[in-house]
């Protein structure tokens, strides 16, 4: 992807803005990330006493409600009653051993697991083995965490959990103020996306279900898809004794017949920040978690403050910045 120039990014700003109609003032927010307002829906009455959505309800619940709030919304942790500090969080780098992790996700890809370790594919078989993080399609990330629950990572963390589960891994912690458990975890990574992004996109797995394969089925799946390279890889680790390919798929498939036992949502519930448009997949505090100001704590109309519209802007800007190539 080509980079903007500043003469550039300053022209397609000024496009866009002519776009707008003369009869009301809009924010830069507005304009970018907002429908015309002929095309755009009627507001939803509000509940009285309540917020608009709460994260602790799960994933599924903050897919559905907050994709059809106004951003300034969910941006207005700066100026609603509590202030910033209520809503202002870390997210925590650490290292622990893969099977001390346990999945919320219901599903996991054969062919996004067992396939590159068998097959020795991109490099994540000797990650594997090594330990750290592994290779993903969108970046190389940490496994995103709440507590020892995976929010994010799970197929990384099976490809762990197949060749080495002692290997310690690199993990980011979310634990914020307000979330009572994993369910509002993920739901709040969805929030997150959502405030910064515009979207938290989803997205199926590929191949079998894991969980739904008995240890022969993934014998003989191994065992088809094995490089030449990887029993011997195998054998030096010390993860099987002799370098053949029966014993390589028998050391894999007897590990993913014994993952922890499934979570209860399906990959098409789990947040995908790197896909978001987070650079670091939701792994390091974005700015604007670190003050507070993504409002995911009984978020409520009134919150919306002109300060709240600013820090806005200047959020959005930051983002087009990021996109021209200037920070």
């Amino acid at each position: 992807m080509r980079k903007l120039t500043v003469k550039e990014l300053r022209k397609l700003i000024k496009e866009e803005a002519a776009q707008v109609p003369k009869r009301r003032k809009m924010s830069l927010a507005n304009f970018l990330f907002e429908q015309d307002e002929a095309e755009a829906p009627a507001p939803k009455e509000e509940p009285k006493g309540e917020g608009l959505v709460d994260i602790n309800d799960g994933p599924d619940a903050v897919l559905a409600a907050a994709a059809d709030l106004d951003t300034s919304i969910l941006r207005a942790g700066q100026t609603d009653a509590a202030g910033p500090e209520d809503e202002a969080f870390e997210i925590v780098g650490d290292t622990v051993p893969a099977s001390s992790l346990e999945p919320t996700q219901s599903q996991i890809g054969s062919e996004q697991s067992l396939f590159d370790q068998a097959g020795d594919n991109w490099g994540n078989l000797d990650r594997a083995i090594k330990g750290g993080k592994l290779k993903s399609k969108t970046g190389e990330f940490p496994i995103l965490v709440y507590k020892n629950k995976i929010l994010d990572g799970h197929h990384r963390w099976s490809q762990f959990m197949a060749t080495n589960p002692a290997a310690d891994v690199t993990i980011a912690r979310l634990e914020a103020p307000g979330v009572k458990d994993e369910e509002g975890a993920l739901g709040l990574a969805h929030f997150i996306n959502f405030a910064l992004y515009g979207k938290s996109p989803t997205k199926d797995f590929e191949g079998d279900n894991v969980y739904k394969m008995n240890e022969k089925d993934l014998y003989d799946a191994a065992l088809g898809w094995m490089s030449e390279t990887t029993p011997q890889k195998l054998a030096d680790a010390g993860l099987i004794d002799e370098p053949t390919a029966e014993a390589a798929a028998t050391h894999l498939s007897s590990n993913m017949a014994n993952l922890p036992a499934a979570g209860t949502h399906p990959r098409t519930s789990m947040p995908q920040s790197a896909d978001a448009g987070d650079p670091t997949g939701l792994t390091k505090t974005p700015e604007a978690v670190a003050q507070g100001a993504v409002n995911y704590l009984n978020p409520s109309a009134e919150d919306v403050k002109e300060e709240s519209v600013k820090s806005q802007d200047g959020l959005i800007m930051e983002r087009w910045r990021n996109l021209a190539g200037l920070l």
